[in-house]
């Protein structure tokens, strides 16, 4: 794993890195480089983006929606996300050595990787969001499994 994506990870749970660093050796090694970019967030974090398209611009601002479009339901507070516990992740693909979240990159085959790693994969909500990979503290890593 790279100096960049431990340093995103720095926070994390031990058995979330581990599980990250196998989905992207097997993401790489499949010609799909990718890197972290969000692990562990403080409450202020979340809450900054639980502002963005409700007080705060987020992405996709239009004459339709001036705010853009939210970034998560988790405001930090009353409904805490994943990622305030170190058990979530985001990851994008490395396209010419720059960071891209385009529809026509595999994301499947990542949540796949992901999901073989015992993690849930938002690509599969009901309002996906493909980027990101939890680890539920039930699951035990397959390479540390007795």
């Amino acid at each position: 794993m790279t100096a960049r994506n431990l340093k995103k990870l720095t926070g994390c749970a031990p058995d979330v890195i581990a599980c990250v660093d196998r989905v992207l050796a097997h993401m790489d090694a499949i010609g799909w480089p990718m890197l972290v970019t969000d692990g562990l967030r403080s409450i202020a974090q979340q809450q900054a983006l639980y502002a963005q398209g409700r007080t705060t611009p987020g992405p996709d601002v239009s004459a339709k929606r001036p705010l853009g479009r939210t970034v998560t339901k988790a405001d930090g507070v009353r409904k805490r996300s994943k990622h305030q516990s170190g058990r979530a992740v985001d990851c994008c693909f490395l396209v010419d050595g720059k960071p891209s979240w385009a529809e026509t990159l595999s994301w499947s085959l990542y949540g796949a990787a992901a999901e073989a790693e015992g993690f849930s994969w938002g690509g599969r909500w009901p309002t996906p969001d493909k980027p990101h990979i939890e680890l539920p503290a039930s699951v035990v890593p397959l390479q540390s499994a007795a």
